[in-house]
């Protein structure tokens, strides 16, 4: 994001405009798209490699917030919307570039980069609102009204993003905020230390550079809506002297003498020049783009403070006519001659690959149609107000805007396998109900949606060439088990009933009476399993899956009942000794755990004991963590796992949006409680050795008696849902008749896997485990 190479030129002349700050007592115009991955890429400690440790990372985020309130700092959160026609050729060049990327992402790339997993937005608006931290989600880009905001309140942006340089405001770069809060030396109060940027004194730097010009210095620099290669004429008249043939050179020296040039003009003198070294044929359209830009950054509306808690008295009372500036050009472009600079030496930074990029991504613009900001207008206008508002609360994905304006959807790029097809296929049946729905608040009759998404490789083989951008055609759903889908002008007048009738049938779960027996929280989880299980076309070899996820939905209740505890050592320490204790109690009292197996799930939910989370911890935090082999053996890295839980969190993401757009039939699936991509990829490869998962883990949870009652209860009642996937198909008595020469390596294999949560100790735990029962255990005293 942002202008090439200016935050390297504003740090490496830190000291002369960056100065120290401390953040406290004041509003903070937070950029919420930046800060949302800047949190992942300094201080959650994810693997990116397994599609998303969503606890850790919203744990940061929690933390950051709670930082910010103990300075008594008011965050006022503003977030991306749909893309803006003028930037829809870099989302899609950079959508190219993050799936060439994803292609070869192993563990051992997360050493050297991060990978954003897909539902990464979805967690950080989860905990603003979990935290009631005041945010918005713009219509289009948010970068103007993160800018307006700051101008009108006087207070600063935070942000990671070079474009702020530009606007005026004052800029806290994320990088400069320390990670812990102090107390002030001057007050006794909490402060975030910081460094701030205020563009008083780049303007002094440059003697006669006005503020006015710095828009235009972002398009002549190469921002995300002006290709610099426009401008290649114009640059070879600044010749660019003693500039390195090193791009990170050339780009400091561009800038600055881009800076220093614009410094000795006016605004309207400065474009007559620019204008001259273009061609007729483009000048015009050029003229209107550095028109918009410049506008872009300078005017400024109030109305975006509404959404964001602040009274219509307050808007109405808020000067800001002395911030409005429109810029219009006082000349003639057609009368302007053209000056063609001759230059011994080219720039060459533009290589022949990126321009054959550029010409492809023109090519999937012009079939699919640009939109023209007329009728973009006119779409947003007609919505329903419910709508609008809804979308601005962030509430609706961003991608619907797209969808309604465009009938386009550039799928998220998540880490798969890419000889198999795309992950995006396994939830196109909700995506089609979405636009079924969508499609009827719009005012053509377009009747089918284009989704954009890599193509599927037989042979792995990523690079720029093979790995191609493709769009897929879908058309939307009109009726649903012969009931017609509700327009979107009447969506929120339709009962809770229809409600959930058109999510169940959409997932498959019409007549599962199971599904309510579930906690809240669960159902949509569940629903959304079931749905996901019948798209796959060998689903009985997906036990191991299953399994593992609902294992995992279990680490959540440990979560909030004893803490959040990643690493064992930092857990041993503090639970080393209790648990010892509550071990050697529960033995000398002959503690029996309950053994009723009809009590309700809620029921077992609620009676979760304290101890027993604490003696099931260890297992939890074990698989949590990576194995250290996969960076010395990346061959060891199983893709075709983390694929199918891709595929998984498709059908999560677009059920959660579906669940939003019918107005919460369902209580919203809180990702950041149920999923964690490491824990689910290693309990899969954990499970996939076993031919009796439940023997195991009935063997593994024994000891929290309360957790393995709550689990059993769970799957005894889910089972209708999922026939035969949850069967036991293997004969245990048959097998014990045959005698097998591989049998003691077999047990020995067993019990070395087991060793790590039992000791010599746990000789308590012999009571015999019937393999065709798997309840017995629960009739037996630990």
């Amino acid at each position: 994001m942002g202008i090439p190479g200016l935050t390297t030129y504003i740090n490496n002349r830190s000291d002369r405009y960056l100065e120290y700050y401390e953040l406290q007592n004041s509003y903070l115009v937070i950029d919420g798209n930046s800060v949302c991955c800047s949190i992942y890429n300094l201080y959650a400690k994810c693997n990116c490699a397994f599609g998303g440790d969503y606890d850790n990372y919203a744990q940061c985020i929690s933390n950051f917030f709670d930082d910010l309130l103990k300075c008594n700092v008011t965050p006022l959160v503003l977030i991306d919307g749909g893309n803006e026609d003028k930037k829809f050729k870099t989302t899609i060049r950079r959508t190219k570039e993050k799936i060439r990327i994803a292609c070869s992402f192993c563990p051992l790339s997360q050493k050297k980069m991060k990978f954003f997993p897909l539902l990464i937005r979805e967690v950080f608006k989860e905990i603003m609102t979990e935290k009631n931290i005041r945010h918005v989600q713009c219509l289009f880009e948010a970068d103007n009204h993160i800018a307006a905001v700051a101008r009108i309140l006087n207070c600063p942006v935070l942000s990671y993003d070079s474009d702020f340089y530009i606007y005026g405001t004052l800029y806290i770069p994320f990088d400069t905020l320390d990670t812990y809060v102090v107390k002030s030396s001057t007050k006794n109060c909490y402060v975030k230390r910081c460094k701030i940027y205020k563009v008083e004194n780049l303007l002094k730097s440059f003697k006669g550079l006005d503020q006015s010009m710095l828009p235009l210095a972002a398009i002549l620099l190469g921002n995300d809506y002006v290709k610099r290669n426009t401008f290649k004429n114009f640059f070879r008249h600044l010749k660019l002297r003693g500039a390195s043939r090193k791009k990170h050179n050339h780009r400091q020296c561009r800038i600055e003498t881009t800076l220093a040039w614009l410094s000795k003009y006016t605004l309207n003198k400065a474009i007559i020049e620019i204008l001259s070294r273009l061609t007729k044929t483009i000048r015009q359209r050029i003229l209107n783009l550095i028109e918009i830009n410049i506008n872009g950054y300078t005017n400024v509306s109030a109305e975006i403070l509404i959404p964001l808690g602040f009274s219509k008295d307050y808007i109405i009372h808020t000067n800001i006519h002395y911030l409005n500036k429109t810029f219009k050009f006082d000349g003639d472009v057609n009368t302007l001659t053209y000056i063609e600079e001759i230059c011994e030496e080219e720039d060459n930074e533009t290589s022949e690959e990126e321009e054959n990029e550029e010409e492809n991504e023109i090519e999937i613009i012009n079939i699919l149609g640009e939109s023209e900001s007329i009728l973009k207008k006119k779409a947003i206008s007609n919505l329903p107000e419910w709508f609008i508002n809804e979308f601005l609360m962030a509430r609706l994905p961003t991608y619907f805007i797209d969808l309604i304006i465009r009938h386009l959807y550039i799928c998220s790029v998540q880490i798969e396998d890419y000889r198999y097809p795309p992950s995006i296929l396994a939830s196109s049946k909700i995506l089609s109900v979405i636009f079924g729905i969508l499609k009827s608040g719009m005012n053509n009759k377009i009747c089918y949606m284009r989704y954009m998404t890599r193509n599927q490789n037989k042979i792995m083989n990523c690079n720029l060439q093979s790995t191609k951008i493709i769009c897929h055609k879908l058309y939307g759903t009109e009726t649903l088990d012969i009931c017609k889908l509700p327009s979107l002008f009447n969506l929120r007048e339709i009962s809770l009933v229809v409600q959930k009738e058109i999510l169940n049938n959409t997932l498959g779960i019409t007549n599962m009476d199971c599904i309510y027996e579930l906690p809240s929280e669960w159902m949509l989880y569940v629903g959304c399993i079931k749905y996901w299980m019948q798209q796959q076309d060998h689903s009985v070899s997906y036990k191991c899956y299953l399994y593992s996820i609902f294992i995992s939905m279990l680490f959540n209740i440990i979560d909030s009942k004893i803490g959040r505890y990643r690493v064992m050592y930092i857990f041993q320490n503090k639970y080393g000794q209790i648990i010892a204790n509550i071990k050697q109690k529960r033995k000398e009292n002959n503690f029996k755990p309950s053994n009723i197996m009809n009590d309700s799930i809620i029921k077992a939910y609620n009676e979760i004991d304290y101890d027993d989370c604490i003696l099931a911890a260890s297992f939890f935090i074990t698989h949590f963590n990576m194995d250290k082999k996969l960076y010395t053996n990346p061959k060891k890295y199983n893709r075709a796992i983390v694929h199918i839980f891709a595929e998984f969190q498709n059908c999560l993401k677009h059920t959660m949006n579906l669940n939003a757009l019918l107005g919460y039939p369902y209580q919203q699936i809180k990702i950041a409680n149920l999923f964690n991509g490491t824990l689910l990829y290693n309990l899969c490869n954990n499970f996939r050795t076993r031919n009796d998962i439940e023997g195991y883990i009935n063997a593994v949870l024994q000891i929290a008696p309360s957790l393995l009652r709550l689990l059993n209860i769970f799957l005894l009642k889910i089972k209708p849902m999922f026939p035969f996937m949850l069967q036991n198909k293997i004969n245990l008595l048959k097998k014990q008749r045959i005698k097998s020469k591989h049998s003691k390596s077999d047990k020995n294999i067993s019990a070395e896997s087991d060793s790590e949560y039992f000791t010599a100790d746990d000789d308590l735990y012999e009571s015999c485990y019937d393999p065709n029962n798997r309840f017995s255990m629960l009739n037996h005293s630990l």
